[in-house]
């Protein structure tokens, strides 16, 4: 009876050393694969219901802009611009855009972004650095600008633009 009460005791500091040495032991291997594809609980593709949800719950500071399906928010040290298509009835987001006040050397929020989001960045000379997140989903950063778009509705957008 000694000897399974003294392994049982090695066993669980065994497994204490190994959390505090290596915490994601005990994180699920689906978890690892999850990536982050949201902008403060913002995601493009949430409708108008779900985004106002995230507004209420969280307690966000949001203003709808005048005769616009633009919304934005103060949160933090960030000023949060949300955009919406007009034309859907639902309004579902196609862009959130951050505005990050201070945010510090750009190299140490390149690799905070890569962490937050689990993916890897490539550099681009127009939009600074480019992560591919979810599912047609891309997110840029400029160095003062954080930008998660849906990828589709962004070129397609571009293109009536450029036809105008």
């Amino acid at each position: 009876m000694k000897i399974a009460i003294v392994i049982a005791g090695l066993v669980v500091v065994a497994l204490a050393a190994l959390v505090a040495i290596q915490p994601s032991f005990l994180k699920p291997a689906s978890l690892a694969l999850v990536k982050k594809s949201d902008i403060l609980g913002f995601s493009p593709g949430m409708t108008f219901d779900e985004t106002s949800k995230v507004v209420t719950q969280r307690r966000y500071r949001c203003r709808q802009l005048r005769e616009s399906s633009t919304l934005e928010c103060d949160i933090d040290s960030a000023k949060l611009t949300i955009d919406s298509d007009d034309a859907d009835a639902r309004h579902p987001i196609w862009r959130v855009s951050a505005a990050l006040s201070n945010p510090g050397p750009q190299d140490a929020v390149v690799r905070s972004i890569s962490d937050q989001y689990n993916a890897q960045p490539t550099k681009d000379a127009r939009e600074g650095w480019i992560w591919t997140v979810g599912r047609g989903l891309k997110l840029s950063y400029d160095g003062a600008v954080l930008k998660l778009v849906d990828e589709a509705e962004d070129i397609r957008r571009g293109r009536e633009q450029a036809k105008r």
